[in-house]
């Protein structure tokens, strides 16, 4: 059931190493193409790091590192931590789109990659798959984006984490809708008395 699904996922950050076969990816990432999208643009684009050419992905992360870090002892530390991130975690997306020169298509187009990503976190939770959706510095970066083959302007929406969950977090809190939910049902009546009256 999609609500069960919905609510029951959590981000993983700790994952087992056992590999995940592509085709199982790709059976995932073809089901998340039917996210909603302004005037079917489909604006979604993917590269799939896996097994070895892992090490492409971890050679970029680290020489944007090293130009954007001075201190070169945190700069090595980095180095270190994402060596061994990229290489513990089976399967790495980086989710992309083209960059419009409308600013309303770009934002249409943000938002449908974003609805295409939560529906690969879904679906990759439904197989007994875990990820983290994950925006560090290097991805706003135009020479990582070079490096990795993307055009200098387009955007990367997001970088994606997937494997088998070594440990499922338990849930946190989430505050009820009410206090983000304004109800307008008349002409006149004012948000403060629609909020008081939930």
């Amino acid at each position: 059931m999609i609500q069960d699904t919905i609510v029951s996922r959590r981000t993983i950050r700790k994952f087992h190493p056992d590999d995940i076969p592509l085709h199982t990816i790709v059976e995932v990432l073809e089901d998340a193409k039917w996210a909603p999208n302004h005037k079917f643009r489909e604006p979604w684009e993917v590269v799939l790091y896996k097994g070895e050419g892992k090490g492409q992905l971890i050679d970029q992360v680290q020489e944007s590192i090293v130009r954007n870090e001075l201190d070169e002892e945190k700069s090595e530390k980095k180095k270190e931590k994402i060596n061994q991130f990229i290489n513990e975690i089976p399967i790495h997306l980086v989710v992309y789109m083209k960059s419009s020169e409308s600013a309303k298509e770009r934002h249409e187009d943000f938002a449908a990659t974003c609805a295409f990503i939560q529906n690969v976190q879904l679906l990759s939770w439904s197989k007994g798959l875990g990820v983290v959706w994950k925006t560090n510095g290097f991805i706003f970066d135009p020479v990582f984006r070079e490096g990795i083959g993307l055009e200098a302007d387009d955007v990367i929406v997001g970088m994606l984490h997937i494997g088998k969950p070594a440990v499922i977090p338990n849930p946190k809190e989430r505050k009820s809708i009410k206090n983000s939910l304004k109800i307008c049902d008349t002409a006149t009546q004012s948000k403060k008395e629609h909020s008081s009256s939930m």
